[in-house]
């Protein structure tokens, strides 16, 4: 299709490519190089800072999904023990293979390996366009894609996110060509493609149901009509295929895990998380509160605060912040094409392109029928990609028509064209912060001190206790990496602080109690907190510590 492209633009483009045949494929390798020379310089700049062992951090998801990688390329294929899987599998199984071939210890490695499938992912979504729409349109996109900030940061944290963008783009290339040449063989492939998605995303189920079901608006005649011979082939063959992807996995969770689980069993646990009374709408804490039925009020009213924020600039985050990442990372403060600015352009697209509707409607039932998947659970900055890169191509479009309205001297389409896309930026553009918090303070604090790095822990975390002042574990750990620097009237400030908190923590007396007779204080006030240690905790490894203390004592309590 080659409506609305820019002919003058195309001419430029042209040399990228060589020949009729060969051209499609240099030019999506052109964009693919761009993309990969954005995500190696990321990756090779990130990983040489503290925020990427955030990564291995105890208790991320990065964390636990790199320790089930590992454990499948030492050869645990089946997770025999551990019943049905609990996240989607795909991403573990993949990085496994990776591990496999590079060696589990490097991550750096890894990461480039996933900066080497997004940049795969911006030259599919460029032939994804030519087919959808234009040669120049496609370019556009394409190039939007390579350059897209949020996406290039996931290629650096290790969650299945680089992974299922890579899907959403090749499901949607996959039913395109099967929608140009409906045979079997196309749309058993296209199934199948859609269920590896599902394997990555299992919200991808309700996109692959609706497409199933709309299969009658995706298949017609050349004279309009549905062609129901070829809907019902291509129906089985596309079911089939998703069937044939999704089966072995419900097939080991019933015969390994012993529950038949389609494929990951955190559906229900996440859907509390998020749609409890004390729910956030953004991002999640863990809430305390019952989950709203979903006859209340308050859950539709819940669901609508969700809804629109989605569309809010602001890349919400988990595990790792991007805001924080940016102060850390050169690469990542280079003008990115941001959300904020990818969304309005994309909305003038969606409007410009309206005359090839038919063509693009299986991008818009697996986009739409994705953001309704989605709405229901987490609204964060990850779960958004695999619909905001495909809508790239209509960022693009948009970009494309505001510059031929222009230049065709169209002014009344140019100016609601532009006044359109400069409102919803302005709306949909996060100018209030803060957008790094205490946690994500905190965090990286903890990453610098294990890397000896105590000066710049501290400040962290000073940071993080500023933000919340009786969080007792904070100000403790702040006490301790102040004695560690020698801040010794300041370390205690912070360590009476977290006792008078947490009166219960063992810690909080153990390193209380060691400052204070490391720094020549009353020995009896060090003692009764040793002590309280030892009733506290009578068997753990603090107790260990606090009586060897003790033990030091002469029996005037001074240190022997």
């Amino acid at each position: 299709m080659s409506h609305g492209s820019n002919p003058q633009l195309s001419t430029l483009l042209a040399p990228l490519g060589r020949g009729p045949a060969r051209a499609p494929l240099a030019r999506a390798a052109v964009v693919s190089l761009f993309a990969l020379l954005f995500r190696v310089a990321f990756v090779l700049d990130f990983s040489s800072q503290p925020l990427f062992d955030a990564n291995l951090a105890q208790g991320t998801d990065m964390q636990v999904l790199i320790g089930w990688a590992r454990r499948i390329a030492d050869g645990d294929l089946l997770g025999r023990g551990n019943g049905p899987f609990w996240w989607a599998p795909l991403f573990p199984y993949t990085l496994g293979g990776v591990f496999a071939l590079l060696g589990s210890g490097n991550l750096r490695a890894a990461a480039l390996a996933q900066a080497a499938l997004g940049a795969l992912t911006c030259g599919l979504l460029y032939l994804l366009g030519r087919r959808c729409l234009d040669e120049t349109t496609a370019l556009i996109g394409g190039l939007l894609a390579a350059a897209y900030g949020t996406a290039v940061f996931y290629t650096g944290i290790f969650l299945s996110t680089t992974l299922e963008v890579f899907l959403a783009v090749a499901i949607l290339l996959g039913i395109t060509a099967a929608r140009a040449r409906p045979t079997v063989p196309r749309w058993l492939a296209a199934g199948i493609v859609t269920g590896l998605g599902c394997l990555a995303r299992p919200n991808f189920l309700l996109p692959a149901l609706l497409l199933g079901a709309l299969l009658p608006l995706l298949i017609r005649r050349p004279g309009g009509g549905p062609n129901w011979a070829t809907i019902g082939r291509a129906g089985a063959a596309f079911a089939c295929g998703v069937i044939l992807a999704i089966a072995p996995v419900t097939v080991r969770n019933w015969t390994v895990g012993g529950q038949l689980v389609l494929v990951s069993a955190a559906g229900p646990e996440t859907f509390r998380i998020a749609n409890s009374y004390d729910s956030t709408p953004l991002n999640f804490v863990y809430p305390r509160q019952p989950v709203m039925p979903i006859t209340a009020g308050a859950f539709w009213r819940h669901q609508i605060r969700k809804a629109v924020l989605f569309w809010w600039g602001f890349e919400a985050p988990q595990n790792v912040n991007i805001y924080l990442a940016r102060t850390l990372s050169p690469t990542l403060r280079l003008a990115w094409v941001p959300f904020w600015l990818a969304v309005p352009l994309a909305v003038v697209g969606l409007w410009a392109t309206r005359s090839q509707a038919t063509a693009l409607a299986h991008v818009y039932i697996f986009l739409g029928g994705y953001y309704l998947a989605v709405v229901p659970f987490f609204v964060i900055a990850r779960w958004r990609l695999p619909l905001i890169v495909p809508l790239l191509l209509f960022s693009a479009a948009g970009l494309l028509a505001l510059c031929r309205w222009i230049a065709a001297k169209q002014w009344r389409a140019a100016a609601l064209g532009v006044a359109v896309s400069a409102a919803l930026a302005l709306l949909i553009r996060p100018v209030s912060g803060p957008f790094i918090f205490a946690a994500d303070h905190g965090q990286l604090g903890y990453l610098l001190a294990n890397r000896g790095d105590f000066a710049e822990a501290a400040s962290h975390l000073a940071r993080a206790v500023a933000d919340q002042p009786q969080n007792a574990v904070l100000q403790r750990d702040l006490g301790l990496f102040l004695y560690r620097l020698g801040r010794g009237g300041e370390a205690r400030t912070h360590l009476e602080t977290a006792v008078a908190l947490a009166p219960t923590d063992p810690l909080c007396h153990l390193y209380l109690g060691r400052l204070i007779l490391a720094s020549g204080g009353d020995p009896a006030q060090a003692s009764a907190h040793l002590r309280r240690v030892l009733t506290l905790d009578p068997h753990g490894p603090a107790a260990t510590t606090a009586d060897a203390l003790l033990k030091s004592l002469d029996p005037e309590g001074r240190m022997r």
